[in-house]
């Protein structure tokens, strides 16, 4: 599925019926002539490329009427082309027999000049099936105007009702006439068409641009002319007539003027072209106020191209002194039009308006839906003109954001502009997050989830994905990858990338970025295996955060700094061990980097969204009274770092969010103490900063300067009565409860997750876990915003087997656990690593991790895997939750036992990064709490286990014979043996 911009989408249904296989019928001779003299067929190519059209139809010879009989018979033709003269055979029998066989065959005869001895039948009965006649004088670009003319007429009727596309009626009954002026016709058309859709978001989005161009009827007397201008009155461009031809069944010679008298009374403004051989014609054309060319001009095609430039709103829209007609003002695309319109005097812009200039304009871009909405803006009698200009503006500019969302445009420095949302650089890959994004934000568009939240900005941030050939170029222009191979430390690394170039285009293109774009930015990582179904390598690459201040040169150091740092931690040690985990080589993996506007605001030098948090439609550990596929959300105040490093932050349910309320913090926490900022002033220096991320952590007592921050989010105590006052101002202790969003639905936080979970897990097949944004406080919008930052598919594991637990394996387990992830029978480890529990304590948490790392480190290096047994919550950055391990630093644990102690609860966090990994490196994860009674853990027997090596607070020891684990994901429950 690939969305364009929507009011495109009509286009994609034009042009149903084309012409791909031409028949033509010919004697050898004219066939030689027309192939070899004419080159007919290579220079119906070169004219389909040089003019950017696809697909130019292959022409088959048949040099008898027996023969094209016999071709028509066996295969598939869309036009047929016959030479006037075929000798002793009846061109018109051979058509009528074609007619007869095919009846809705095209058929067009070529007569090799005007003087020929067959021109009569040209003007014979009305009855034969011959549909079309043209003069062939040698020039190939006739055979373009038949194919076209052709292909028009079979599309007409669907195409004007199918997306409003305009006509242009040639009224002309001169066969040598129409075959020299159709050629000129269409090459003007399409090359104005072509140079009318600049701004078209991507190829493809031009290429449909094209099936809307103005299609061309040819008429050649007064009654079939004013049929088919009743019939599509409402879609004709334009109308060029000649002087004379039938009427009423004779040679009329103020045919066209007749014709364009009834036109203009029914259409005061529609522009009319009077063409003539006879010059006398001309006084009486300017007279009544028509336009006029001579058919004997030398500058035929010239006056041709500019006619249609000027009055069919081809080429750039100028704006006119309506007391002189001189111009003061021309623009070419739509973005100028936005900018270049408030600048206009009222007086030339009711004179445009009143002779429905701009929305003939929009028509010849083929932008018929809004031309359709701007004809509709008229100035009243009562009302003035500065109103109605201010509207068009904003008709504009609304237009220009609306097409935007859903669609991947490829990024241009002449079109890249605030209205645009997500936009790609080079043509590779977009990367596991790219894709995400790209997928998420086609299908909320595609849903009525804008119309149910219609007073909340719901979108992804502003977006431009670099796209993987762009490392890919960089890395190997600099040999990178042989670099990274090699034991080459991540510091080493890194400087190495901060010390090469971009290359010069891309750098031109971040200057532009900046320049449209002042506010922080993130720098994310989107490698072609992150967030994929079974991998989906979340938080192993860097993300950075920058302010995005200061003079251009600096900015755009510090956004091409950004990137080359994203770009090295594809080859940092805890990738390249996460890559070996999961059975990639290094070059597998490319990267491309995602470019966001950050969410949030600007609070003194700080800035950080109100909220940030994640959601997940299938939640391992439901409490009570709630249900595995009722999903969880974890919220947190300012960045989401909060949760996806550490999992501290408020849980809630997105099914039944009066319930939440709960938060998974730290030591001797029961709300949120401190929260990540990204400081303004601070600027970006990856070799000078120990976290890559440039985020700042503060305490919440900070954000009390800045109520509106904590509006809905925060609660006060009441020094008083102990109890709750949700308003921020008032006095007392503050406290982070999302009461507001949660408990009082002041901002649905919890309603929209579960929307868009349900959403994605439809569109992906499988459940899914989100990342978002809330930014309620908003200094430029009335409307508080909700920005999902990232959707990906949850990693569910091994569930094929069933696995079978015996009430004597629960009797003799040394672990039992209710609470599993996973699916599996594992009999082949021997070995098991675990902390000291009689001495441990939180506060040796990063001491515990360089223990387990060493420890993991010889593993690796005998190929052994083992049973890991910790307390808290591993991996999380807070080590106050748990030891905070990388997973490089325990790569060879295939089962994962976390366990309260007296003293120490931490529950499990669903939100980390570190969790979803786990869950998709398929390995076995069981959490105990025997304090409170959930699961077990036989110390005495742990204690008897041959120890291997013992340091400070970890103990690896090894059983005599294999341990047997057993988790089954479906029933909840897992226990580990020992034989």
């Amino acid at each position: 599925m690939y969305m364009l911009d929507p009011t495109w989408l009509p286009f994609n249904n034009l042009m149903l019926n084309h012409i791909y296989n031409v028949l033509l019928i010919c004697n050898d001779y004219d066939r030689f002539l027309l192939e070899e003299d004419g080159r007919v067929e290579e220079e119906l190519y070169i004219e389909y490329s040089q003019l950017r059209l696809s697909n130019p139809p292959k022409i088959t010879h048949a040099s008898s009427g027996e023969e094209a009989m016999k071709l028509i018979q066996e295969r598939s033709f869309e036009l047929v082309i016959t030479m006037l003269d075929l000798g002793p055979e009846s061109v018109e029998h051979l058509a009528q027999m074609i007619k007869e066989y095919v009846p809705k065959m095209p058929i067009i005869a070529l007569s090799p000049s005007p003087s020929h001895h067959r021109n009569k039948l040209i003007k014979g009965s009305e009855s034969i099936a011959i549909d079309y006649f043209f003069y062939w004088q040698g020039d190939p670009t006739i055979f373009l105007a038949m194919i076209k003319l052709v292909e028009d007429s079979m599309n007409l009727e669907h195409d004007t009702k199918e997306a409003d596309v305009q006509l242009i009626i040639l009224v002309e009954d001169s066969v040598g006439f129409y075959s020299t002026y159709l050629p000129l016709m269409y090459t003007c058309l399409i090359q104005q068409n072509r140079s009318s859709i600049l701004e078209a978001l991507n190829s493809w989005g031009r290429t449909l641009r094209m099936r809307g161009r103005p299609k061309i009827a040819l008429a050649r007397t007064y009654e079939e002319a004013w049929e088919m201008y009743n019939t599509y009155r409402h879609n004709v461009l334009g109308v060029i007539t000649d002087v004379a031809y039938n009427r009423d069944g004779q040679h009329d010679h103020q045919a066209g003027f007749y014709l364009a008298q009834m036109i203009r009374q029914l259409d005061p403004t529609k522009p009319i072209l009077i063409q003539s051989s006879d010059d006398s014609a001309q006084q009486r054309a300017l007279k009544e106020h028509y336009h006029y060319i001579s058919k004997q001009s030398y500058a035929l095609f010239s006056q041709l191209e500019e006619y249609m430039a000027q009055e069919y709103g081809f080429g750039p829209f100028y704006f006119r002194d309506p007391a002189t007609m001189e111009s003061i003002a021309h623009i070419t695309t739509m973005r100028e039009l936005q900018e270049t319109l408030p600048t206009i005097p009222s007086e030339s812009f009711e004179h445009h308006c009143k002779g429905d200039d701009f929305s003939r304009w929009l028509r010849a871009q083929s932008l018929y839906q809004l031309a359709a909405q701007v004809k509709t803006l008229q100035i009243p009698h009562d009302g003035d003109a500065p109103t109605v200009q201010k509207k068009l503006v904003d008709i504009i500019r609304n237009y220009r954001f609306e097409r935007t969302k859903g669609v991947i445009a490829q990024f241009s420095r002449t079109t890249f502009d605030e209205t645009l949302f997500f936009s790609r650089i080079g043509q590779g890959s977009l990367g596991g997050k790219g894709r995400g994004l790209a997928f998420i934000n086609l299908v909320l568009r595609s849903t009525s989830i804008m119309s149910k939240y219609k007073d909340i900005h719901l979108s992804i941030p502003r977006t431009i994905v670099i796209a993987t050939d762009q490392f890919t170029s960089f890395v190997e222009k600099y040999n990178f990858l042989e670099i990274a191979s090699s034991d080459i430390s991540d510091e080493d690394l890194l400087a190495l990338f901060l010390a090469s170039d971009l290359n010069e285009e891309l750098t031109k293109h971040l200057r532009h970025i900046i320049k449209v774009i002042d506010l922080p930015l993130s720098v994310r990582s989107s490698s072609l295996l992150e967030d994929s179904h079974y991998q989906p390598f979340a938080g192993v690459y860097e993300t950075v955060m920058i302010p995005n201040t200061g003079d251009e040169s600096v900015r755009v150091k510090q956004l091409s700094d950004a990137i080359k740092t994203v770009w090295a931690s594809t080859y940092f040690k805890k990738a390249k061990e996460y890559l070996a985990a999961t059975g990639y080589m290094l070059a597998d993996e490319k990267m491309a980097i995602i470019i966001q506007q950050i969410v949030g605001r600007q609070y003194d030098s700080y800035w950080f969204p109100n909220a940030s948090g994640v959601g997940r439609s299938l939640n391992y550990y439901p409490p009570s009274g709630e249900k595995p596929e009722d999903g969880v959300g974890m919220i947190c105040f300012g960045f989401g770092k909060a949760v996806v490093d550490n999992g501290s932050a408020t849980r809630f349910s997105p099914s039944h969010p009066k319930r939440s309320g709960q938060f998974m913090g730290g030591k001797n926490s029961f709300s949120q103490q401190t929260f990540y900022a990204l400081e303004l002033d601070k600027g970006y220096h990856p070799q000078q900063i120990g976290e890559l991320d440039n985020l700042t952590l503060l305490d919440v007592e900070k954000a009390q300067q800045f109520p509106e921050s904590l509006r809905y989010i925060g609660s006060t105590i009441d020094p008083v009565s102990g109890t709750y006052d949700e308003s921020v101002r008032a006095q007392g202790s503050k406290v982070i409860t999302f009461n507001g969003m949660l408990r009082y639905d002041a901002f649905p936080v919890a309603s929209i997750v579960k929307d868009i979970l349900e959403i994605g897990k439809e569109a992906m097949g499988r459940p899914v876990e989100i990342e978002f944004a809330v930014q309620l406080d908003q200094s430029s919008s009335n409307k508080p915003e909700f920005s999902l930052l990232q959707i990906r598919p949850i990693a569910l594991g091994r569930e094929e087997s069933d696995v079978a637990m015996s009430d004597e394996d629960r009797q003799k387990a040394l672990i039992h656990s209710h609470i599993v992830l996973g699916n599996g029978n594992l009999t082949t480890i021997k070995d098991i690593v675990y902390v000291k529990f009689d001495s441990f304590d939180p506060a040796n948490m990063v001491k515990m991790a360089l223990e387990l790392e060493n420890i993991n480190d010889k593993m690796v290096a005998s190929e052994t895997d083992y049973i890991l047994l910790v307390a808290g919550r591993l991996g999380s950055s807070d080590p106050w939750l748990g030891i905070p391990v990388a997973w490089s630093q325990i790569s060879r644990s295939k089962v994962i036992v976390e366990t309260g102690l007296k003293g120490f609860q931490v529950e499990p966090s669903q939100g980390t990064h570190f969790f979803q990994n786990l869950t998709s490196l398929g390995s076995l994860y069981l959490t105990i709490n025997p304090e409170f009674g959930s699961g077990f853990l036989d110390m005495d027997a742990l204690k008897h286990l041959q120890i291997v090596q013992e340091s400070e607070h970890i103990i690896h020891a090894q059983a005599d014979n294999h341990f047997i684990v057993k988790v089954n994901g479906f029933l909840g429950e897992g226990v580990i043996l020992h034989t």
